[in-house]
């Protein structure tokens, strides 16, 4: 009893964060927006949907379709998502200034189409973000804004937004879950990668069990082609038991690349997951780069940064935001390697030219001449 007491705060507190301080009131529709910035936001969910289109923690069996225009205030910081749970003010916090409903995955799909920018440029690019364990789509939709105002993302972004349980102790439930929505994530990549060619996926946590899981399914039902417009794969802190992850990997083909994948090995919140599962090595947390460099992967370790026990790193840290923005230019031209592990650490003090120095040095040996 006393260990089931001790493993329930400890689960508590690990993955609290994912719905901790929720904002209780999502729509703010007659809001001034003053100043604020306005990100557009849409939405594919297998959750059923609210009357005022926020979202429900059941499942829905299919897909619905939605868009938000979320406010983001004058005062915002980087790595924040600052909101009020009364009384939401755009001058201040974020809120959802409109959302409208959409009727149909293929209107979806052209609406992210007009919106894309011209092919060539991956910063015009649709990304999909899909979330993690533990979160309501309220707080999906609103993380997907801060990442693409913080790291200046110009194309159509899109919520993929599974039916979590949105409760700490729901880990097993909404692994399940996760497995349900694999068909609906595929029905999306579909659309959108046959549309636009050029498809960027982001996966957090137990979200990017669900994006390789998807990837997976794609490649061994013949989708190449959907494959192929995929632009990049982003795994951030991702929750997938290091040796599945490498059988799923092996199926993948062809592999989207850049395939990048952000680690830590102090990630706090999959140690419990490790403890939940029995499973040592989660992909995020993984202390192997024998075998992390073995796969085709750009692995971007965060061990080495403060607050490296933060389970969103990368959405959360200015500096681990300045260091990707600075060289994701490079990666997507070739300029630096896009495969290996570079402990990212090392880069928040080094020059342009040590970065393309430390790239080069990770590409693989060229094969002797005659």
């Amino acid at each position: 009893m006393i260990l089931r007491r001790l493993l329930t705060l400890c689960l508590s507190l690990a993955f609290l964060s994912g719905c901790a301080g929720s904002p209780k009131q999502f729509l703010a529709p007659n809001a001034e927006v003053g100043r604020a910035d306005i990100q557009r936001i849409y939405l594919a969910t297998d959750r059923i949907l609210a009357p005022d289109l926020s979202g429900t923690t059941q499942r829905g069996g299919a897909l619905s379709f939605a868009q938000y225009d979320d406010t983001i205030p004058p005062s915002h910081r980087p790595g924040l998502v600052e909101y009020s749970a009364a009384n939401p003010d755009p001058n201040t916090s974020f809120t959802v200034a409109g959302a409208r409903s959409i009727g149909s995955l293929p209107e979806l799909a052209g609406k992210v189409q007009d919106a894309a920018g011209p092919l060539g440029r991956p910063i015009d690019s649709p990304v999909v973000f899909v979330h993690g364990f533990n979160t309501s789509m309220q707080d999906a939709v609103y993380r997907h804004a801060q990442i693409a105002h913080d790291y200046g993302l110009n194309g159509p972004q899109v919520t993929f937004s599974w039916p979590s349980i949105q409760r700490p102790l729901g880990y097993v439930r909404d692994k399940d879950s996760v497995l349900i929505a694999r068909d609906h994530l595929a029905e999306l990549l579909i659309a959108l990668a046959r549309e636009n060619q050029n498809v960027f996926v982001f996966g957090h946590s137990m979200g990017t069990q669900l994006v390789v899981e998807t990837l997976r399914q794609l490649s061994i039902s013949g989708k190449r082609d959907v494959l192929a417009g995929i632009g990049g794969v982003i795994l951030v802190s991702p929750d997938i038991d290091l040796d599945l992850f490498e059988a799923q990997h092996e199926r993948i083909d062809p592999l989207p690349s850049p395939f990048v994948v952000m680690t830590s090995e102090n990630d706090y919140a999959l140690r419990f997951s490790s403890l939940l599962t029995a499973q040592p090595e989660r992909l995020g947390s993984a202390r192997d780069r024998s075998r992390l460099a073995a796969l085709d992967l750009l692995v971007l370790d965060l061990s080495g940064l403060p607050n490296s026990r933060d389970h969103f790193l990368a959405a959360t840290s200015p500096a681990v935001i300045d260091i990707v923005t600075g060289a994701r230019t490079d990666v997507l031209t070739g300029r630096i390697a896009r495969s290996g592990v570079i402990d990212i650490a090392a880069f928040q003090t080094a020059t342009q030219d040590d970065v393309l120095h430390a790239g080069a040095f990770l590409k693989p040996p060229e094969a002797p001449t005659d």
